[in-house]
């Protein structure tokens, strides 16, 4: 994945054609995609649920803390030169190959250090400490004792695909906060390139102060009503665009605001993939499907409206899609078994 990502930054600095560099960014975001949910499932195996809450968030306050550098750095590179973003990024890919190389060596040691350790020990404790088995044994929040295993799991699954509805919803509203939103604020407004980088900075820094307290609470875990919250929130957020106008400080604060619901939304997705169901790899992969359609659907279909409807438009847009997904929520919890504990 680095390699692909490598060669595409490449491609993407030196060579003119805008066809091919449609073409290597799509390598790049494809490149993620190989190692992404791999990874998650990865530091996710084995862990209960306090673990796996702090695991994520570590994980999640990891790239989001990337997202706030790398345009901040990148800006100050572009404005003296713009090539030195490519010559900044593909030094970046070698040095984190090397590091990947380094740590390959080191797995490999420690793997044949270990192999005096029982591997049934390893799985019965993993089996014993999964979400899986304490969520069939009762022992997991949100599904009540005595229910039957098909009922249960039956539970398990609407969380699951709640986090993946809330994750697809929030990546719309980010596809169109980060390709029509700096774009109607330069060209609509009339504000600088730096105005509108600071919209996009507000929303990395709430993000990042939501995952550190998401990381040291747990009161959201298998609760319903935080889905709604989330939900609504995001709903509020589109809609406030339309009284923005030109007062940019509504903007700064409505990214900020979003930047909260949008890693409430993110940590529902990547939690219930990993802590339901008996193929977390297979979770996570569709929690990723799911993330990045949404982002494809916002910035392809925002900018469309925007280009032809003009932002206002796109904004209700956004907010109609926002809307069908708070609407999906309400019907599946109309719909979900009755003696789920997490309707609180």
């Amino acid at each position: 994945a680095v390699t692909v990502a490598f060669l595409s930054s490449i491609m993407i600095g030196y060579v003119k054609d805008h066809r091919v560099v449609v073409l290597a960014y799509g390598l790049i975001q494809g490149s993620t995609g190989f190692f992404w949910p791999p990874l998650m499932a990865w530091f996710t195996q084995g862990l209960n649920q306090k673990e796996l809450n702090r695991d994520i968030s570590v994980f999640n306050c990891c790239w989001m803390t990337g997202n706030l550098l790398g345009p901040l750095i990148s800006g100050a590179l572009y404005h003296r030169n713009s090539q030195l973003n490519f010559l900044a990024i593909n030094l970046g890919y070698v040095l984190v190959f090397s590091i990947l190389m380094l740590l390959r060596r080191r797995s490999q040691k420690n793997m044949a250090a270990g192999e005096a350790l029982s591997q049934s020990e390893v799985s019965d404790k993993a089996e014993d400490e999964s979400p899986e088995r304490q969520g069939l044994s009762g022992a997991r929040p949100g599904v009540s004792r005595g229910l039957l295993p098909a009922a249960q799991a039956k539970i398990l699954n609407l969380y699951r695909y709640r986090g993946w509805i809330g994750g697809f919803c929030s990546n719309v509203f980010v596809g169109m906060l980060m390709n029509v939103v700096p774009l109607y604020i330069r060209d609509g407004l009339g504000y600088t390139e730096r105005a509108a980088g600071l919209v996009i900075f507000f929303r990395g820094v709430s993000a990042l102060i939501a995952f550190t307290l998401l990381a040291r609470f747990t009161f959201w875990h298998f609760n319903r009503r935080w889905f709604i919250f989330m939900q609504g929130g995001l709903v509020f957020c589109a809609l406030l665009f339309l009284i923005a106008r030109d007062r940019l400080f509504i903007y700064f604060f409505i990214a900020f605001l979003y930047g909260f619901c949008n890693a409430g939304s993110y940590n529902n997705s990547i939690f219930y993939s990993s802590a339901t169901g008996k193929n977390p790899r297979k979770n996570l992969a569709l929690h990723e499907i799911f993330l990045s359609t949404g982002n494809a659907s916002g910035a392809a279909g925002g900018g469309f409206c925007y280009q032809h409807f003009g932002f206002g438009p796109s904004c209700l847009l956004l907010a109609l899609v926002l809307g069908l997904g708070l609407g999906a929520f309400i019907l599946i919890d109309s719909r979900a078994p009755a003696h789920s504990s997490a309707a609180r």
